[in-house]
């Protein structure tokens, strides 16, 4: 039960990131950030799955669904960043708006930046040696 509510959450939660952030920016209010502890949670559970014989069935089944979940929940991240820079603009109208757009858009990029190193390092089909 609590794997497929990890693959919903993962599914959808960037999603409903993007829907926070449009809302945040129409009415100029905060809006609710997931915590990153339970991102971090969900990040634990997809690593157990990915060690884990039992629960990694359904990963090694549909072989594209672990990749997947690691970069939605990066993507996740990345959104969740970018939703607290709109809401220290909401909230405290440090910056203007433009501004919490550029830096919101800055650190979506950075994280993605740091994903595409993290795959050019670690990357997710090895390299065969030519047979």
């Amino acid at each position: 039960m609590m794997m497929f509510a990890v693959i919903l959450f993962s599914l959808f939660h960037p999603f409903m990131l993007f829907d926070y952030m449009k809302e945040a920016l129409k009415y100029e209010v905060p809006q609710s950030a997931t915590p990153f502890f339970v991102i971090s949670f969900f990040m634990l559970w997809i690593y157990i799955a990915m060690k884990s014989e039992f629960l990694g069935k359904p990963y090694r089944k549909i072989t594209i669904f672990l990749p997947l979940l690691q970069m939605l929940v990066y993507t996740a991240i990345a959104l969740n960043v970018g939703l607290m820079l709109l809401n220290k603009w909401a909230e405290d109208g440090a910056y203007s708006k433009w501004v919490a757009i550029v830096l919101t858009i800055a650190g979506v990029i950075a994280v993605r930046l740091l994903m595409s190193l993290l795959y050019w390092k670690y990357p997710l089909v090895r390299k065969s040696d030519g047979r």
